[in-house]
Order: C-alpha cells, then structure tokens, then sequence
C-alpha cells in the first residue's frame, strides 16, 4: 500500500457522551484537530475489522472531544463502538512542511547514532504523557527512546534514518 492511501490512527473512542449516538474520543496528539464535519473515518476494532463511517459533528474540547457520526443515532449504537480506533486515510491529514512529519511515518526507520551504529528499526510509537517514545527491537530486547531533543539529533525523512544521542544506560 502506497503512504498516501495508509491509515493513520488518530485515537481511540472511549464512550458515548449523551443518548443520540455522540462519542467521546481520545486523540493521541491531544492539539490535534484535522478532523472535519462530512470527512470519511475507518474505525477499527480490536479485532482489525473496519468500518467506513462519516462525520456529522465534532466537537474539540481539552479532554472531552466529541464526535457524532451519521447513522449512529443511539446510545446503544455507540456503545458498540467503544474502544475502536478512529483511522483517516493519510491523504486526509493537512500537508506538512520540510522538516515535519507524522510519527507514524517513523515507523520502519534505521536507529543510529553519529557513528553509525545500528541499533534496530522502529516498529512502534507510544505516545506518552511526558513525550513520545520510539519502540525498537534491537535482538530479542525493546528498547525505548524518548523522542525529544536531548537525544534525537536528526530526522532524515529521504534515507529514513533517525540519528540518536544515546542517553547513559539507554541500550543496558
């Protein structure tokens, strides 16, 4: 699958909010707002099955956002959507500059330092209340890097290499 047709997961539904079929939602990036009125979501249960819905409302509010989605008109309804994950087509997310990026877009990339030893590829992102952090396997252990300045030097988005400064203990 090509990155611009990808699904990016934005958050997850938490619960319903009211009797009329509005959600409650956890968005990962806590400022995010791409979400508009009539844009088509996938949302995926635990499962990984997924279901097309579209937006009739969204509500931004710190910690309480809210959505309603067309022919979800119930409490019974939305209930049945509690914990899935709220997915948009990467083609759907606002442009970004030069030096931007999705995290999502991390995943996969080389982890090395400044003298080019490897340490692994990452293969998740957790979103932390501190700071992000990159999940990468490096043999049979994970290891986690935060992701912030202190020890991310580089981003090379054309090579898909992050370059660390590893903190003491980081890799023990």
């Amino acid at each position: 699958m090509n990155k611009i047709n990808k699904k990016i997961p934005l958050g997850q539904i938490l619960k319903p909010h009211g009797i009329k079929g509005e959600l409650k939602i956890l968005f990962y990036n806590e400022e995010s707002n791409s979400l508009k009125n009539n844009q088509i979501v996938f949302l995926e249960s635990k499962e990984g099955v997924c279901s097309e819905y579209k937006i009739e409302r969204i509500l931004y509010s710190f910690r309480k956002n809210r959505i309603k989605f067309f022919d979800i008109n119930t409490i019974d309804e939305a209930n049945q959507l509690r914990g899935y994950t709220l997915n948009v087509l990467r083609s759907d997310l606002p442009k970004l500059s030069k030096n931007e990026y999705y995290l999502d877009d991390l995943i996969g990339y080389t982890i090395m330092d400044s003298n080019s030893k490897v340490y692994g590829k990452v293969n998740s992102i957790l979103s932390l209340p501190a700071n992000d952090v990159l999940s990468i396997m490096h043999g049979e252990k994970e290891y986690l890097i935060p992701l912030i300045q202190d020890v991310v030097i580089n981003v090379d988005q054309e090579k898909e290499i992050i370059t660390i400064d590893p903190l003491e203990g980081l890799f023990n």
